[in-house]
């Protein structure tokens, strides 16, 4: 079962790993990304921000699609995490589950604005974005379980001020 997904353009590091664990009390952790699952230097960079006693994968966007159809990680509590709304769509179009989706950490770059303080969109993300939401599913923007989730609804109005 995915008890949530979050984008984060750092896949997996120390506050996804430990904050979001107490929080979610996740067994499984699915990255599905398409250029971490083909970087062996990063995969096993990856795997040293694994908690201890958790199941750590990292696939492409479509074996990670079908590894969460498994019945064995559909027996566990999974986070899934994505390093950009374009794969989280193409990951979330594809199962049958709505998770939530938090938007935990997008750099800044030259054709991005600020969603938020950490969160930082290009037309092509909010695309993507938008139409994760057309889907039916909720989109929360916060870095740590301890802030108040900001709804992306919001934060997209507020862009256009």
């Amino acid at each position: 079962m995915i008890i949530q997904m979050r984008i984060d353009d750092r896949l997996l590091h120390g506050q996804v790993a430990y904050s979001w664990k107490s929080a979610l009390s996740y067994e499984a952790i699915v990255i599905a990304d398409d250029n971490a699952a083909n970087d062996e230097v990063r995969k096993q960079a990856l795997k040293l921000s694994n908690p201890d006693g958790v199941r750590l994968a990292i696939r492409p966007v479509q074996e990670a699609v079908k590894l969460v159809q498994h019945p064995k990680l559909k027996a566990m509590r999974v986070f899934v995490i994505c390093s950009n709304p374009e794969s989280a769509y193409q990951f979330i179009k594809e199962i049958d589950e709505k998770p939530v989706l938090n938007l935990g950490n997008m750099q800044k770059e030259d054709d991005k604005k600020a969603l938020s303080s950490t969160v930082y969109v290009s037309k092509e993300d909010m695309h993507y974005l938008d139409k994760i939401i057309d889907l039916g599913y909720e989109i929360e923007a916060r870095q740590v379980p301890d802030e108040s989730a900001k709804k992306y609804k919001d934060l997209k109005n507020k862009m256009k001020n």
